[in-house]
C-alpha cells in the first residue's frame, strides 16, 4: 500500500536525524534504532511490490495493515523521545549532555524507549514470518510499484496543462436551456438542472452561464456553490461582495434577514441571473429565495442538484431539467479529448479503438466516469488498457450508476507518491478551492514531498498537482499570469473516494458534529469542517495526531482552557492550520510543540507572536492573519527551517528594525528587533516594513521568490535597489507606500525602481510609489500592477513591448497625463487590462491590431475620460468589459438602446456596468 510505503519513508529520515542519533548513544539504544532502520528499508522494499498485489488479495492487505500499525508505533516512539529531548536542550541539560552522560543513562526516557523498541522489533519479527504463514512469501519479487506513471521530468515535459472543461454533447440541451434563460415567462423563473453526481451539471452550467447571449441578456450575474454544508449568512455575504452592496465590515454586523433585504433593494432595477450550484435541501432554497425578488423582468435563478424534489420545490410551474447520459459517440469523444489530448499515440488504432471503446462503454455515458478513465490511460501502452478494461466492474443500482470501482481504479494507479497528496484533498471542505501555494505548503510540511535535482519541494509540489489535473483527479479551476496553477477543487464524488480510503489507512478522519468527540481510530490526521459559529469542542482522546485541520464557516470560539489543550494536548503536531477560529493569544506553550512544520492562523486578534515561537525550530509555514499589527520577536531567527513566512494584507503587518528591542508605534505598527538574514531559506516573506534591517540582511536571502514589502518613505529604497542585485530566485515582488501618497511632502514620497533587469525569473511586480522617472522592466514579465506612480508620460509606450505581459494594471494616481495610445501590434499577449482612477485622463486611442489577446477590461473611476476609443471593436477576442464609477454622460455613450458608442462594444458578451461610488478607508 502506497500509504504505508510514504509512511516507511517519512520515518527513515528521523531514524537518520543527529539529534537523535547523538541522544540514542548516550542512552545505549543504538543498535535497536539502526535494527529499525534496516528492517524498515527492507520492509519499502517489499510495500512496493504489495502495492500491486493487495487489491483482491486480504492476505496481502492484511500483512499491510499490519506494517503501517507498527510503522506508526515506531513513529510515536521516535517523535515522542525527540519531543523529549529537544525540551531537555531548551532547559540547557542537552548542552551539557556528554559531561552527564552517566546521569542521563539513568533517566526515564532511556528505559520508556528501550523497551517500547524492544516491543516493536517483536512486532517486526511476527510480520516478517507471517508472510511465510500468510502465504505471501513471493511479495518483493514483482516489478514494484502498481503505477507506471511518467517520471517527475517526463510530466514537466510532456504534459501541457489541459483545458480547464471539455465539453461534449448537450448541444440541444444548451439551446433548450438558454431559450429558458431569456425567453418566454416575465416572472422570477428558476431553471433547474437535476442529476446524478458526475453527469456534468455544473460543467453544462457553467456553459450556459458563460455564454454569449445570456450574459447580453442579464444586467448582472452572480455564482454561488451551496453543497451540503453550508451557512446561509456566509451564502448571502457572498453576493453581497459580489454586487458590493454594502461594505464587507458593514455586512459582518447584519444578520440574515437583512442581508436578504440588502441584496433584494439593490436587484430590484435589475434583470438578473444568479445560479446556485449543488443545492440539496428545501431549506437551503428557503434560506435565500427572499432575496431574489421578482419584478416581472424576465430574471431567472438556476439551480443544479441531484434531488429532484428540491428542484421542483422551488418553483412547481418550472419543470426540472433531467440531464441525460452521454450517448456512445460522445462518450468515444470525451474519452478521446482526455486521453490522446491530440497527440498521435503511435499505436496500432484499430486495436487501441476495440479496447477504447469497450471501456467506454463499461462507462455508461457518465462524464466524470469517462473523464477519470482517460485521465489514467493517458500516455499508458495498449497491456495497460487491456488490465483496466478487465477490472472495471460497476453496475445500476436503484436507477443511478455506482462508479465507486472506476475511481477507485484510478485511484489505485497513482504513483505511490501522489497517493497521499490526492488522500489530504478529504482534509478540505466539500466545494473548498484550494490555492495551490496553501496546500503545497502542507504537502511539505506532512512530508510528501522531496527535492529532486535542482527542483525545490514547491516546484515537485507544482508538478504533483499538475499530474492530479492532468489525470483528472482534481479540477483546475484558476491560473496564474504565468499560465500554472493558481487554484483547484475537487469533485465531490471524488472527495468521498479520498476520504473513505484516508479513513480506511487510518490516514485521516473528518468530523462534522462538533459534539463528538474523535474515535479512536489512531488516524493521523483530524480535519473538523463546522457551518455555524460554536465553541470548538476537543478532547485527549487523539494523542497520536500529526495534523489538526478545523474550518469554520463564520467564526467559533476557543474558550482558554481549549486554547491551552490544543497548544499543549498534542505534543507531536506537524500542521496546525486553523481558518475561521478567534484567537485573541497564542499562548506561550506553543513554543513545545517542536516538531511543527505548518502554522495557520486566521480571524486572529494577535498583537504579537510570543518569543517562545522561535523553539518551532522545525517550522516550514508561518501564516498569521489579524485585524491588528503583528509584532514579530527576535526568536523567529531561530527557526533556519522556515519558508514562507506570511503575514498578508494590504495593511503593513510588521515592522523589523535593528538596534535594541524597541516598542515604538508608528501607523499601530510593533517594531521589533530580528536578524531575517539567519533564516536562509526563506522563499516568501510578505508582510514587512522596510528598515536598517535590509542593510546586510536582504540581499542574503538568496533563496527569496516572493517579497512583499512597505515603506513608509522612499528612504529605505537604495537598501532594497542594493540587496535585490543578490535576489536571482525572486519571482514575484510587491512594495508599496504604506500610506497614500498624498499624506507625504517632498522627496520623501518618491519610490524609486531598482534596476530588475537581471532578475529573469521575476513575473509579477507590483509597485505602489511615485517614480522620477519611467524604469526599464524586466521583459519576462507575465503581470504589472502600478499605483502612485505619478507617471507623466504616457506609459503604453513603454509596456506594449513586453511580449510576455498577460495581466496589467494601472491603478490609482499611476498616470497622470491627459492622453494615452496603444499602438498596433502592441501587447501581444495581453489578456486582462485594468484602469482605475486615472483622474486627468481624457483620451485613449487605440489602433486596430493592439491587443490581440485582450479578454478582459476593467475601467472604473476614471472620471474625465470621455468616451471609450475607437479601436476597441476591433479587438474581437474581448469576453468581459466592466465600468465602474464612471460619469453619467460616459454611461449614456455605451447603452445600448441608443448610446453612441454602443457599436464600439456590441460585440463583447458580457458588459458589468456599476454606477454606484464606494470608497473605501484605508485604515490609518
Amino acid at each position: 500500500m502506497a500509504i504505508v510505503e510514504s509512511i516507511v519513508e517519512l520515518l527513515l529520515p528521523k531514524l537518520a536525524d543527529p539529534i537523535l542519533q547523538e541522544a540514542i548513544f548516550l542512552c545505549s539504544v543504538g543498535d535497536q534504532v539502526k535494527w529499525l532502520e534496516a528492517e524498515f528499508k527492507r520492509m519499502q522494499y517489499f510495500l512496493k511490490d504489495a502495492d500491486a498485489k493487495q487489491e483482491g488479495d486480504e492476505r496481502v492487505k492484511n500483512w499491510v495493515g499490519e506494517v503501517r500499525d507498527v510503522a506508526y508505533d515506531a513513529e510515536d516512539v521516535i517523535d515522542t523521545f525527540l519531543f523529549k529531548v529537544e525540551s531537555l536542550r531548551r532547559t540547557g541539560f542537552v548542552g551539557c549532555i556528554k559531561r552527564y552522560a552517566c546521569i542521563f543513562n539513568e533517566l526515564k526516557p532511556r528505559h520508556e524507549v528501550g523497551s517500547k523498541i524492544e516491543r516493536i522489533k517483536a512486532k517486526i519479527r511476527a510480520i516478517s514470518e507471517s508472510r511465510s504463514t500468510y502465504g505471501i512469501e513471493n511479495i518483493g519479487q514483482g516489478a514494484g510499484t502498481s503505477s507506471s506513471g511518467l517520471s517527475l521530468q517526463e510530466w514537466r515535459l510532456t504534459s501541457p496543462l489541459s483545458q480547464e472543461t471539455d465539453f461534449v454533447g448537450f448541444e440541444k440541451e444548451l439551446e433548450m436551456l438558454v431559450a429558458q434563460l431569456t425567453e418566454g415567462e416575465l416572472r422570477r423563473c428558476v431553471v433547474s438542472v437535476v442529476g446524478m453526481g458526475g453527469l456534468g451539471k455544473t460543467t453544462l452550467t457553467k456553459k450556459l452561464y458563460n455564454a454569449n447571449t445570456v450574459k447580453k441578456h442579464f444586467h448582472t450575474h452572480a455564482w454561488i456553490s451551496v453543497s451540503q454544508e453550508y451557512s446561509a449568512r456566509d451564502l448571502l455575504r457572498v453576493f453581497v461582495r459580489r454586487w458590493r452592496v454594502v461594505s464587507d465590515k458593514a455586512a459582518e454586523k447584519l444578520n440574515i434577514a437583512e442581508l436578504r433585504d440588502k441584496i433584494s433593494e439593490y436587484l430590484n432595477d435589475k434583470r438578473y441571473l444568479v445560479v446556485l450550484d449543488d443545492i440539496w435541501k428545501r431549506e437551503a432554497w428557503d434560506a435565500l429565495k427572499d432575496a431574489f425578488p421578482d419584478v416581472n423582468n424576465g430574471s431567472r435563478v438556476m439551480l443544479t442538484t441531484r434531488i429532484k424534489d428540491v428542484a421542483s420545490y422551488a418553483d412547481r410551474r418550472s419543470q426540472p431539467h433531467e440531464l441525460r447520459f452521454l450517448t456512445n459517440e460522445e462518450s468515444w469523444d470525451l474519452f478521446c479529448k482526455k486521453t490522446f489530448a491530440g497527440q498521435d499515440v503511435g499505436w496500432p488504432q484499430d486495436y487501441l479503438e476495440k479496447l477504447g471503446r469497450e471501456i467506454v462503454e463499461k462507462c455508461h455515458g457518465l462524464p466524470l466516469a469517462l473523464a477519470v478513465i482517460g485521465g489514467l490511460l493517458s500516455g499508458k501502452e495498449p497491456r495497460e488498457w487491456d488490465n483496466v478494461r478487465k477490472s472495471i466492474s460497476w453496475q445500476f443500482v436503484e436507477g443511478e450508476v455506482q462508479i465507486s470501482s472506476i475511481l477507485s481504479l484510478s485511484y489505485k494507479d497513482l504513483p505511490y507518491y501522489l497517493k497521499p497528496c490526492f488522500l489530504y484533498l478529504g482534509n478540505f471542505p466539500e466545494d473548498y478551492e484550494f490555492h495551490a501555494n496553501e496546500l503545497i505548503g502542507l504537502w511539505a510540511a506532512e512530508g510528501f514531498l522531496k527535492e529532486r535535482g535542482e527542483l525545490t519541494l514547491e516546484e515537485v509540489g507544482e508538478d504533483y498537482m499538475m499530474q492530479l489535473v492532468q489525470r483528472s483527479m482534481v479540477q483546475l479551476t484558476r491560473r496564474n499570469s504565468s499560465r500554472g496553477i493558481k487554484s483547484c477543487r475537487i469533485h465531490d464524488l471524488l472527495r468521498d473516494l479520498s476520504i473513505s480510503e484516508a479513513k480506511e489507512s487510518k490516514f485521516l478522519e473528518v468530523r462534522r458534529d462538533n459534539g463528538n468527540a474523535p474515535s479512536a481510530s489512531r488516524a493521523r490526521r483530524l480535519a473538523i469542517h463546522l457551518n455555524e459559529p460554536k465553541y470548538i469542542s476537543l478532547s485527549s482522546s487523539h494523542p497520536h495526531l500529526r495534523s489538526v485541520l478545523i474550518y469554520i464557516q463564520g467564526y467559533a470560539s476557543l474558550q482558554k482552557e481549549q486554547s491551552k489543550f490544543l497548544f499543549q494536548g498534542f505534543k507531536l503536531l506537524r500542521v496546525l492550520y486553523l481558518a475561521g477560529v478567534e484567537i485573541r493569544e497564542l499562548p506561550k506553550q506553543i513554543g513545545e510543540l517542536i516538531h511543527l512544520r505548518y502554522l495557520r492562523c486566521t480571524k486572529t486578534e494577535l498583537e504579537t507572536l510570543p518569543s517562545s515561537i522561535g523553539n518551532l525550530i522545525n517550522l516550514q509555514t508561518l501564516f498569521v492573519q489579524s485585524s491588528n499589527k503583528i509584532g514579530v520577536p527576535e526568536t523567529i531567527g531561530k527557526m533556519h527551517q522556515l519558508r514562507h513566512l506570511r503575514l498578508p494584507g494590504n495593511k503593513p503587518q510588521i515592522i523589523m528594525s535593528t538596534g535594541s528591542v524597541i516598542e515604538e508605534r508608528h501607523f499601530g505598527v510593533i517594531r521589533w528587533h530580528t536578524r531575517v538574514d539567519l533564516i536562509s531559506n526563506l522563499q516568501t516573506l510578505s508582510g514587512v516594513y522596510a528598515g536598517k534591517w535590509m542593510e546586510g540582511c536582504l540581499g542574503k536571502l538568496t533563496n527569496l521568490r516572493k517579497l512583499k514589502i512597505f515603506f513608509k518613505t522612499g528612504a529605505y529604497a537604495q537598501l532594497l535597489s542594493e540587496a535585490i542585485v543578490n535576489l536571482n530566485c525572486l519571482h514575484h515582488l510587491w512594495a508599496r507606500m504604506s500610506v497614500p501618497i498624498r499624506i507625504f511632502e517632498g522627496s520623501a514620497k518618491v519610490l524609486p525602481l531598482p534596476n530588475l533587469s537581471h532578475l529573469l525569473k521575476l513575473s509579477k511586480l507590483y509597485w505602489g510609489g511615485k517614480l522620477d522617472t519611467f524604469p526599464e522592466f524586466p521583459t519576462n514579465l507575465t503581470k504589472l500592477t502600478l499605483e502612485w506612480s505619478g507617471l507623466k508620460e504616457d506609459p503604453m509606450a513603454t509596456l506594449e513591448k513586453l511580449k510576455s505581459l498577460r495581466i496589467l494594471k494601472l491603478l490609482g494616481a499611476s498616470y497622470d497625463g491627459v492622453e494615452m495610445a496603444c499602438s498596433a501590434q502592441g501587447f501581444p499577449q495581453l489578456e486582462s487590462l485594468h484602469l482605475q482612477a486615472l483622474c486627468n485622463l481624457k483620451e485613449w486611442r487605440v489602433e486596430e491590431g493592439a491587443m490581440p489577446s485582450l479578454l478582459h477590461l476593467w475601467i472604473g473611476d476614471c472620471k474625465q475620460l470621455k468616451k471609450l476609443p475607437e479601436g476597441l471593436q476591433h479587438v474581437t477576442t474581448l469576453k468581459k468589459l466592466e465600468l465602474w464609477w464612471m460619469r453619467d454622460e460616459f454611461n449614456a455613450r455605451v447603452r445600448e438602446d441608443g448610446g453612441e458608442d454602443w457599436y464600439k462594444i456590441r460585440h463583447i458578451p458580457s458588459i458589468d456596468i456599476q454606477q454606484m461610488i464606494r470608497f473605501e478607508a484605508f485604515g490609518l
